[in-house]
């Protein structure tokens, strides 16, 4: 077989043929963005298992070759590759450092390279709709690379092969074209989801208007960003309930559709008041809307400047195309070295950028401000913020960056802002405010290179003034000493779009207090030292000095600090006041941590004098000028509000103070949220199809009023909606997607498995892929002309060892006619829920912990699966006993039991988060597993019931946690992440 040429191109169009063959990246080649080599810049975020300390977590890709080669020098460890891969843009010299990644364990390689290569495909087609667009548009067509020379990632054929067509005569793994279809299929899972909420109609609170998505964020788009508004729609917008005629009873079938009596007298008990209060929803919907975001997002943008262009920054390559540079905009890089001093650099850049993302890492010299060795000196900055720059005007800006070791790609000396925003991220429920009073002293220049000692306004000679008193929040000339330097940081900081919210002129001549905030999470730090840099390049024009030492003149003068005003949600809310004093309890237990890092000579200004507390002495209290922590008289009258730690002095370093602050706070309230997870027990009941009939729903009602257990809310799902939304399929995880969304090609049998299939059918499992007789069961129930339900009961009909083989947990092949079936059993389980004219009906329950063990609401209460031999006092047994009574059409079973309730709490918040929709975030079990430092990607990866390392083994999660009580639960899955990590 010879090589392929360039001119030897592949089909331009999409024919008939099952195979579609692409090659190369050229773009003159057709499909060519399904190259590895193809330039498509994405951010990609290294899959979990790859992920190691000192590497990027995520990193700007230009090809999916940089992202493979990435993970792949992860993986191994190898860290100096990694960083060279990183420098590289060439996807051929990329794919050289690849293959230098040393030590390399080619099994461990070999076990991963599949899951690698379908999240690098996954993560670049997701980024651009037109890339996702190409992707979906081959439709249900077998994609393969046909590389002649590649026998791994390609076919080891090139287009024009007339074996192209046949699988089974391909020459290689084809892995690139197996991770694009499971990438397809994933897509094509997430279109359908958001066409689903596209069509849904939901109720806005702040209007009482039943409106789609789509009309919801064309309502808001000007006052919300979309993530806020589509956090509104899934948290706050809920479906309309509509009225319905009484029920008649009819002799054969009930009318399932229809509200009990019960519930529609409640909701018209109810109709009134909420329309009396429907005028006030309206401000609290929104303000709802608008905290969805605990940091300021940092693609915020800035706005364009006319006859500039906009967006990111072509970078050299495109300046030395430039005939001259006019046009082009100068980005002024701020960072802070190793002791807190803000320094900065000038960059030319080709654009002004509209978003954070859009500016590029730079670098500097770090030995020259004490922060790396001179013989490996690079320290990179990384942009964090941006502020338009008052200084030149516009277009030209300011960029907040903070700095990491080139050659580790660790915070640097001096990086305290990646501990804080880790923080911030960490505790992001809270919702922390910070506000913080710089206070800072104007002082008369000395020796160059010496540091200031004279106050601007004391004498010439260096003696006091008048004692403090008369320069307060002073006018007037000879006492509001320094205000045309103050007024210009003020104008200047609000230019650039510092979040500074006023000034005024302090005890001392010559001090001045500006305060920054209110401002959410880390952006406090970033806006702080843009306004410290900002006042260093106001006092160069004026010829003073700026000191923010806390004791800037000794004597009976006040010192100058860093007040920090602070409030989370709770504290904010009604009853936050209890809240207030909780944090400040906590604050008083870690008195030292604190001090350690409110500032340096911070024991010169906190002396007890002077309205301070002293540094040894921690106390707090309403008013309290001279307490450690300051509750304002608002805060104690309103049952709410925010408290002020006076502590802090004025050249504390504000990402320090505040990361202090958020650990304290977030533990604190940590113990609670846990301590509630565990205290209460939430659960997700639902009557199965084949039993919603009015006389069940009210046995249910009793069977749960009659064990103190409490119904939070209750209605249909119909079937139509199951379907759609696939809630049956994500209810059943693995087992669903196997039979539902996976192609057979997308799904790994082991070769111990393989072996024994070929022993069972005497024939090779390689070769019936390859003819194509394997198929999922959704796609097999067509292939053969029947219903799911029909294929469901060919499938009871196999006979272990015979005709069927179990590949794994949940992972069955069976054959079928002539056709082998992955899980053809789901196929009469989902039609039991899909079928029309059915639907469930649910319960959303909850009870006290220590009323009743989860182990007894699922033995007691609920029974056991096979309903014939559950207690006789259970709901399944007594729905077994009573069938006919009831209404049934049918004894109950082991698969059709009457009702489901959930497994575990954690299975509970799984099918919450299902069935209603709930928010991990704003559920109370979910807030509990994030305070028992579970990421909130851990809880949606195990919502998916994955097999996990635990004890010696891998296990089901569910399992794991099947009839354990909640507080067992949030401290199992603490050892299970450990185990897995």
């Amino acid at each position: 077989m010879g090589k392929r040429g360039w001119n030897q191109e592949p089909r331009e169009e999409l024919g008939s043929e099952k195979v579609l063959g692409f090659y190369g990246h050229h773009p003159t080649r057709p499909f060519c963005e399904f190259s590895n080599f193809y330039w498509h810049d994405f951010e990609f975020t290294l899959p979990e298992f790859a992920r190691r300390q000192g590497f990027d977590s995520v990193v700007r890709c230009e090809t999916s070759e940089k992202a493979i080669m990435l993970t792949k020098a992860a993986l191994m460890g190898d860290l100096n590759t990694f960083i060279e891969i990183k420098a590289s843009q060439d996807p051929s010299s990329t794919k050289a450092l690849g293959r230098r990644v040393k030590p390399f364990d080619a099994r461990l390689w070999d076990d991963r390279v599949q899951e690698v290569a379908f999240q690098v495909v996954l993560q670049k087609f997701a980024s651009s709709e037109l890339l996702k667009e190409k992707l979906l548009s081959t439709g249900d067509k077998i994609i393969a690379e046909a590389a002649p020379n590649d026998r791994i990632w390609g076919i080891g054929m090139d287009c024009s092969d007339p074996r192209l067509q046949d699988p089974a005569q391909w020459q290689g793994q084809n892995i690139l074209g197996s991770a694009l279809m499971r990438a397809r299929t994933d897509l094509r899972s997430r279109a359908d989801a958001k066409a689903t909420m596209a069509e849904d109609k939901r109720v806005d609170p702040a209007t009482g208007d039943t409106v789609t998505f789509k009309e919801l964020s064309a309502a808001y788009a000007k006052k919300y960003k979309n993530n806020e508004i589509k956090d509104y729609w899934e948290d706050e917008c809920k479906p309309p309930v509509r009225e319905r005629k009484p029920r008649v009873k009819r002799a054969a079938k009930e009318d399932d559709a229809k509200p009990e009596p019960k519930a529609k007298a409640k909701a018209k008990a109810k109709a009134e008041p909420k329309a009396k209060a429907k005028a006030k929803a309206e401000p609290n919907a929104k303000a709802k809307a608008a905290a969805k975001s605990v940091e300021r997002d940092p693609d915020e943008g800035l706005a364009p400047v006319k006859g500039f262009p906009s967006g990111k920054d072509a970078g050299a390559g495109a300046l030395a195309k430039l005939k001259t540079f006019t046009k082009c905009v100068l980005a002024e890089y701020v960072w802070l070295d190793a002791k807190q001093v803000p320094r900065s650099k000038t960059m030319t850049m080709t654009s002004r950028p509209s978003k954070v993302s859009d500016l590029r890492v730079w670098n500097y010299d770090g030995s020259s401000t004490e922060q790396a060795d001179g013989h490996n000196s690079e320290v990179l900055l990384k942009p964090r913020a941006i502020f338009n720059d008052p200084f030149r005007g516009p277009p030209h800006v300011l960029v907040m960056a903070d700095c990491w070791n080139a050659w580790d790609d660790k915070p640097a000396i001096g990086n305290t802002r990646a501990e804080c925003a880790a923080n911030m991220t960490k505790y992001k429920q809270l919702d922390p405010w910070f506000g913080i009073e710089q206070e800072y002293t104007l002082m008369v220049p000395g020796k160059v290179g010496e540091k200031a000692t004279v106050p601007l306004g004391f004498n010439k000679d260096g003696s006091a003034p008048a004692p403090q008193g008369p320069y307060y929040t002073s006018a007037g000339f000879g006492v509001a000493i320094g205000r045309p330097i103050a007024d210009e940081h003020y104008t200047m900081c609000m230019e650039a779009g510092v979040k500074i919210s006023g000034i005024n002129a302090e005890v001392m001549p010559g001090q001045w207090e500006y305060q920054i905030g209110p401002c959410r999470g880390v952006e406090i730090g970033d806006h702080m030292t843009m306004a410290r840099y900002i006042m260093l390049r106001v006092t160069e024009k004026h010829g003073v000095v700026c000191s923010i030492d806390p004791k800037p003149a000794e004597g009976d003068w006040n010192g100058a600090g860093c007040h920090t005003n602070f409030s989370t949600t709770a504290m904010r809310a009604k009853g936050g006041y209890e809240v207030i004093i909780k944090v400040c309890e906590a604050f008083g237990k870690v008195v030292k941590q604190h001090i350690q890092d409110y500032g340096e000579d911070n024991d010169k200004r906190l002396t007890g004098k002077h309205e301070t507390c002293d540094i040894n002495t921690f106390k707090y209290g309403v008013a309290n000028r001279a307490a450690s922590i300051r509750i304002p008289r608002d805060a104690e009258k309103d049952g709410r509000g925010y408290m002020e730690d006076r502590r802090p002095g004025a050249n504390c370093d504000p990402y320090r103070v505040c990361n202090r602050i958020i650990i304290t706070t977030g533990e604190c309230m940590d113990q609670d949220i846990v301590t509630g997870g565990g205290a209460k027990h939430a659960a997700f009941v639902f009557i199965k199809p084949h039993a919603v009939y009015d006389k069940v729903k009210d046995l249910v009602k009793e069977k749960l009023a009659e064990h103190g257990i409490t119904i939070k809310s209750e209605g249909q799902i119909k079937a139509e909606t199951i379907d759609k939304k696939k809630l049956i399929d994500v209810h059943y995880g693995a087992i669903a997607a196997k039979a539902v969304s996976m192609k057979p090609s997308e799904l790994t049998v082991q070769d111990k498995a393989q072996k024994e299939f070929e022993t069972q059918f005497g024939v090779a499992w390689s070769k019936v892929m390859e003819e194509g007789l394997v198929y999922n069961a959704m796609d097999a129930a067509k292939k053969l002309g029947i219903a799911g339900d029909e294929l469901g009961e060919k499938y009871d009909k196999l006979k272990k060892g015979e005709t069927i083989i179990k590949f794994g947990g949940g992972f069955y092949c069976g054959k079928v006619d002539d056709i082998y079936v992955i899980n053809g059993f789901y196929m009469s389980m989902r039609g039991k829920f899909t079928a029309k004219g059915t639907s469930i009906y649910y319960y959303e329950v909850e009870w006290p912990a220590d009323k009743l063990a989860w182990s007894d609401f699922r033995g007691k209460v609920l029974g056991g699966t096979d309903p014939a031999t559950a207690p006789g006092s259970s709901l399944r047994n007594i729905v077994y006993s009573k069938w006919e009574e009831l209404g049934l059409q049918a004894q109950p079973d082991t698969g059709d039991n009457g009702v489901h309730a959930s497994a575990s709490p954690f299975e509970a918040l799984a099918e919450r988060c299902n069935w209603l929709r709930a928010s991990i975030g704003r559920d109370f079990f979910g807030q509990a597993l994030l305070a028992s430092d579970i990421p909130i990607k851990t809880i949606r990866d195990w919502s998916q019931d994955p097999s996990v390392e635990f004890e010696g083994g891998k296990k089901s999660l569910f399992d794991l946690l099947e009839d354990l009580d909640g507080t067992e639960v949030l401290k199992k899955v603490k050892a299970i992440a450990a185990a897995n990590q």
